[in-house]
C-alpha cells in the first residue's frame, strides 16, 4: 500500500515527511499494450477538477484492464500556467480562500480522499501557522500548492492497475491513429483513448496598443513596443521610466503590484489611510487608462457563509428556459430587465424599511414571465413605498459617460472621489451594503445568464452586443479586488505615481515610444517609454497561436462557435457540443472521444475565466468536470474491490512542522 499523501511542493525539509510518489516518463505508444489510458492536457484548476472527479470515481474500483491516466502541462503539471507554484507572492487570488475547494466533496472522519477532502482554506490553517483566516486573499502561488496537492491525494488513492503519470511539456499536435489518439508533446508521442482539453487562456501574439497615428512606413521603428502581460512577476522595466498600462481589470492591479511592491515599495498603514513608501527603483509614472476610465469596482467585505446559496425572486432559471423556448432571445431586451430588477430587489432590501420591502415582495408573484415593463414597474413600486434610488448596470459601469473634463486636474479629482466612495461601500460589506450586495447578485446569477447566452441561446446581434459589451459589462462589475487593493491605488494616487487617464484613453505611437491621453479630458497628454497591455482578450481559435490550437483549426479538427443569423456571428471560441463538450468538426462531425472545457470555449459558454469550486452543493463547475470523468471511463470495465484494499488511504495522518519560522519571523508563504 502507498504510504500517506502529503504537499511535497511546501518548499524545505521541515515541511514535508517522506518521499512523495512521482510520475514516471512519458511511454512510447506501444508501451501501453492492451491497457487503456485518458489524457488530460492542462492542469490548471478545470484540469484538475476533471483529475480529482476520475479519482473519485475510480475509489474501491478495478478496472479489467490496465488504465493509465495522463496529467499533460506546458508550464507546471499540477498548477499550470495561472497559478505555477514559483510566482511572486504578491500576486494574489481575487476570491477568499474559505470560498475555494477543489475537492468534490467536504472533508469527513475518513483519510482525505478525491471527493472527500480540505477546502483551500483548510488546508492553508494546516500547512502554515500564520494562516490569516477565511476571509484571506491567498497568493496565487500557495493555491498552486494547494491545486498539486490534489493531484498528490488522487495519485495516492488511485487503484491497483491505475497509474498517474505527469508530462511536463506542450501539447503540439493530436492525431488520430487506428481508432486512438496520439499527442505530440515535445519530441514524445504519448497514446490515449480519450483525451480532455482544459489549456486555459491562448498564447496569441502580442498586439501593440497604438492603434492610431502609427509612424509611417518610411519612418524609422524606433518606438518601444508594447508587451501583454502574462503574469509571470517580471516586468523589464527600468526605475525612472513613465509606463503606460493599457486596461484597469484585475491584470492591471497585478501590473501595479509587480512595479511597486515587486520594486521593493511597501505600503504602510491600513484602509484609505494607507500610504506608499517607495523604494526607489519604481518608474517615475504609471500612467494607465481604459475606454471607461473606472478601475475595476471592489468586492464587499466578507459577510456571508461560503458554502451561501443564493434564491433569486424573479432572474430564475425556470423563467429563462421559458422565455428561451419561444426563440432566440434579444439579451437587453428579453433578459437584462429580468436581471436588473434582481439587482435592484437586493438593493432596495437594504434602502426601504423592513415592511415596506415586504409589500414590495407581495408583488413579485403577480408578474408575468414576459413582462418587458417588468424594471420600470418595481421601480414604481419602490418608489411609492418610500425609495426613488434604482441601480442601473450600464451607469455603474460608465459613470463618466457623456461627459468631458477641463483638465486632468478635474478628472483626477471625480475619480478619486468614485474610488473613494466604492471603498466605503465595499467597507459596509457584502450584505449590509446596499450596493456590494446587489453587486453579489451579478456572481450569484451566474448559471442563470449562462442559461440564456450558452450554446445559441441568443440572436446574432444580440450574441456579437453580449460578447462585446454586456458580458464583460457583468464581468466588470461582479469580480472587484478586495478593498485592500483599491485602497492601494488610492495611495499611489495620492503620492504621484499612478495616473488615470479619462474616458476613451489611447496610446498614440509616437518616436521612440508612445503619447497617453484621453480626447475627453483637455490640454494633458504625457509621453510613455513603454506601454504593457493588461488586457484580457477573448479567445480567437484564428487568432490563438498556441500550436495544438492552429494544428487542430488548420485540420478541420475544431471550429469557432458561429451564431447563425443575417449576418452570422462568428465568435472565436470553440464550439462544442452540450455537455460533455466534446468538440465540433468544420463538417459538422462530433469527436465524443474528446472534451473541451473552459476558457478555450468562451462564447459558445459564457465567463469560462472562473475555475474554482465552491464548498457546499455541486455548482457547474463540479458537475462540468463529473460529466467529462464519466463520459471518459465509460468504455472501462470497472470491479468493486475487496474492502481492504478498497479503503481510501491515510491521507490524514501527515506529520506536518509549523516551526521554526524563517530567522527573520516570515511565514514561509
Amino acid at each position: 500500500m502507498r504510504s500517506p499523501v502529503y504537499d511535497r511542493h511546501l518548499g524545505p525539509a521541515p515541511f514535508m515527511t517522506r518521499p512523495a510518489p512521482s510520475g514516471s516518463p512519458a511511454p512510447a505508444p506501444t508501451d501501453l499494450g492492451n491497457g487503456y489510458a485518458v489524457a488530460v492536457v492542462g492542469t490548471g484548476p478545470r484540469g484538475i477538477s476533471i483529475l480529482e472527479r476520475l479519482g473519485a470515481r475510480l475509489l474501491g474500483k478495478r478496472p479489467a484492464r490496465p488504465l493509465t491516466i495522463y496529467a499533460i502541462d506546458a508550464d507546471e503539471v499540477g498548477s499550470g500556467r495561472v497559478w505555477r507554484s514559483g510566482q511572486p507572492r504578491w500576486l494574489s487570488m481575487n476570491n477568499r480562500c474559505g470560498e475555494v475547494t477543489m475537492f468534490s466533496g467536504p472533508a469527513d472522519d475518513g483519510a482525505w480522499r478525491p471527493g472527500a477532502g480540505p477546502t483551500f482554506a483548510q488546508w492553508w490553517q494546516r500547512v502554515d501557522a500564520r494562516f490569516p483566516g477565511p476571509d484571506a486573499y491567498a497568493p496565487r502561488s500557495l493555491y498552486g500548492r494547494y491545486l498539486r496537492f490534489v493531484l498528490d491525494v488522487v495519485e495516492t488513492n488511485l487503484p491497483p492497475d491505475v497509474r498517474l503519470v505527469r508530462v511536463p511539456g506542450l501539447v503540439s499536435g493530436i492525431e488520430e491513429r487506428a481508432g486512438r489518439f496520439e499527442l505530440r508533446v515535445g519530441d514524445r508521442l504519448i497514446a490515449c483513448d480519450q483525451v480532455a482539453v482544459c489549456s486555459g487562456h491562448p498564447r496569441e501574439q502580442p498586439e501593440r496598443p497604438a492603434l492610431a497615428g502609427r509612424t509611417p512606413p518610411e519612418r524609422p521603428q524606433r518606438r518601444a513596443p508594447s508587451r501583454a502581460f502574462d503574469g509571470t512577476g517580471r516586468l523589464g522595466v527600468l526605475p525612472g521610466s513613465v509606463i503606460g498600462v493599457r486596461g484597469l481589470g484585475l491584470t492591471f492591479h497585478d501590473v501595479v503590484a509587480m512595479l511597486t511592491v515587486g520594486r521593493g515599495g511597501r505600503f504602510v498603514g491600513h484602509g484609505r489611510d494607507c500610504v506608499y513608501v517607495p523604494s526607489g527603483d519604481e518608474p517615475d509614472l504609471i500612467v494607465a487608462g481604459s475606454r471607461s476610465a473606472l478601475p475595476i469596482p471592489t468586492r464587499g467585505a466578507a459577510q456571508r457563509p461560503f458554502d451561501f446559496r443564493f434564491a433569486p425572486r424573479l432572474f430564475t432559471s425556470e423563467r429563462i428556459a421559458r422565455l428561451r423556448a419561444a426563440g432566440p432571445l434579444d439579451f437587453r431586451a428579453d433578459v437584462m430587465p429580468w436581471l436588473e430588477a434582481e439587482v435592484n430587489i437586493a438593493f432596495w432590501k437594504r434602502r426601504l424599511a423592513p415592511d415596506s420591502f415586504a409589500a414590495l415582495e407581495g408583488q413579485l408573484a403577480s408578474f408575468p414571465y414576459d413582462d418587458p415593463e417588468v424594471l420600470p414597474r418595481l421601480r414604481q413600486a419602490a418608489s411609492d413605498l418610500g425609495c426613488d434610488e434604482a441601480l442601473a448596470l450600464e451607469d455603474l459601469a460608465h459613470p463618466f459617460r457623456g461627459r468631458d473634463f477641463a483638465g486632468q486636474g478635474e478628472f483626477r479629482g471625480e475619480l478619486g472621489r468614485l474610488l473613494a466612495s466604492d471603498v466605503d461601500e465595499a467597507m459596509r460589506g457584502e450584505v449590509d451594503g446596499a450596493l456590494k450586495a446587489a453587486m453579489e447578485v451579478i456572481r450569484d446569477v451566474r448559471p442563470t445568464v449562462r442559461a440564456a447566452v450558452d450554446f445559441g441561446g441568443l440572436t446574432a446581434a444580440s450574441h456579437k452586443d453580449f460578447v462585446e459589451c454586456v458580458g464583460p459589462m457583468l464581468a466588470f462589475l461582479s469580480t472587484g479586488p478586495s478593498a485592500v487593493r483599491s485602497c492601494q491605488l488610492i495611495a499611489l494616487m495620492r503620492c504621484g505615481l499612478l495616473e488615470v487617464l479619462g474616458p476613451q484613453a489611447r496610446f498614440t505611437a509616437h518616436d521612440d515610444g508612445f503619447v497617453g491621453h484621453s480626447p475627453l479630458v483637455a490640454d494633458y497628454s504625457v509621453f510613455c517609454s513603454d506601454v504593457v497591455d493588461a488586457r484580457i482578450r477573448q479567445p480567437d481559435i484564428d487568432k490563438d497561436a498556441g500550436p495544438l490550437v492552429k494544428k487542430q483549426r488548420d485540420a478541420g479538427a475544431w471550429r469557432p462557435h458561429v451564431c447563425a443569423g443575417d449576418p452570422a456571428f462568428r465568435t472565436g471560441g470553440i464550439d462544442v457540443t452540450t455537455a460533455p463538450y466534446h468538440p465540433i468538426a468544420a463538417d459538422g462531425s462530433v469527436e465524443r472521444r474528446m472534451y473541451v472545457l473552459g476558457i478555450p470555449t468562451e462564447s459558445t459558454r459564457w465567463f469560462m475565466q472562473v475555475g474554482i469550486g465552491r464548498p457546499g452543493p455541486w455548482g457547474e463547475f463540479f458537475r462540468d468536470a463529473d460529466t467529462i470523468a464519466r463520459a471518459a471511463l465509460g468504455e472501462v470495465e470497472l470491479t468493486g474491490l475487496p474492502a481492504e484494499d478498497g479503503a481510501p488511504l491515510g491521507a490524514r495522518d501527515m506529520d506536518y512542522c509549523f516551526g521554526p519560522q524563517d530567522p527573520d519571523g516570515a511565514s514561509p508563504f
